[in-house]
């Protein structure tokens, strides 16, 4: 990971615009994030996250990677096209209710070194999961920003997606109907899917275990994956939608996230555990 780069830049460069391609036809787009599963071992596999339903009938996805200088591992201005088959790549997460998939890139990102166009990425790393403690203390209202590609749009010349910021509209230490889920105030619009949600406190926050203010100090969590939200039918009807097609007046701007807890369940199903 580059050292020159600030942490709201390295947020920036840890997400991109996912496109679902079928039978040479693009069928649809959303957002994924990289991380690095067993990081802390000798071997690591790089990832893509996003949604179950980003990718359900594709047999390719393609995103657009900057490449890194090789002797640096600074990132160029250059950017390139991959193109990754998702036939044993793509890890679902076991339980059907929970709309969460790993994508292995490793071979990816080796095809890249061989042929000296490494690809610079910055994982959101699983070290950024809150622990049990964590969650505990979490207020019941907390700012959080979420950085994704709405309706598939990006800043196409930098190859970077677009920052929202809200709130949590649910408390994030109690599990949302019982589920692991919270519930996001803020724009989520279809593209948003796969969306990686931080708490991101650059300036200072209160530590509510031991009732103290770290003025000046930065906490960064990653709180969960946005999968979907709530919309208003003509009949006024409210129905969770997590598609790419819309038969509404309005959105409400509400969203539904996955804890990111639930990315230890990929990690272990694609490292055989």
């Amino acid at each position: 990971m580059s050292q020159s780069l600030s942490t709201a830049e390295i947020l920036l460069h840890s997400t991109v615009k996912i496109t679902s391609i079928s039978n040479g036809q693009e069928i649809g787009t959303g957002t994924a994030f990289y991380t690095i599963f067993n990081r802390n071992n000798d071997f690591i596999q790089p990832v893509l996250i996003t949604n179950k339903h980003v990718v359900d009938g594709a047999d390719k996805i393609s995103i657009i990677c900057r490449i890194a200088d090789s002797e640096t591992n600074e990132p160029t201005e250059e950017l390139i096209k991959v193109t990754v088959a998702l036939h044993n790549t793509l890890i679902n997460h076991p339980d059907d209710d929970i709309d969460l998939c790993a994508i292995s890139i490793a071979s990816i990102m080796q095809q890249a070194i061989d042929q000296k166009t490494p690809i610079f990425f910055t994982p959101v790393t699983m070290d950024w999961i809150p622990d049990e403690e964590d969650w505990q203390y979490f207020d019941a209202i907390e700012d959080i920003t979420m950085v994704g590609c709405p309706r598939g749009l990006t800043d196409e010349k930098n190859n970077f997606p677009i920052v929202r910021k809200g709130i949590t509209a649910t408390s994030p230490n109690k599990d949302y109907n019982g589920k692991k889920e919270f519930m996001v105030d803020m724009a989520c619009f279809p593209g948003s899917s796969g969306s990686p949600i931080f708490l991101y406190n650059e300036n200072g926050y209160l530590n509510r275990k031991t009732q103290t203010y770290h003025m000046g100090e930065t906490r960064l969590k990653l709180l969960g994956i946005l999968y979907g939200g709530p919309t208003l039918t003509n009949s006024g009807q409210i129905i969770l939608n997590k598609g790419f097609e819309f038969e509404v007046i309005s959105m409400m701007h509400l969203g539904f996230a996955i804890k990111s807890t639930e990315l230890k369940v990929l990690e272990a199903l694609m490292l055989g555990g």
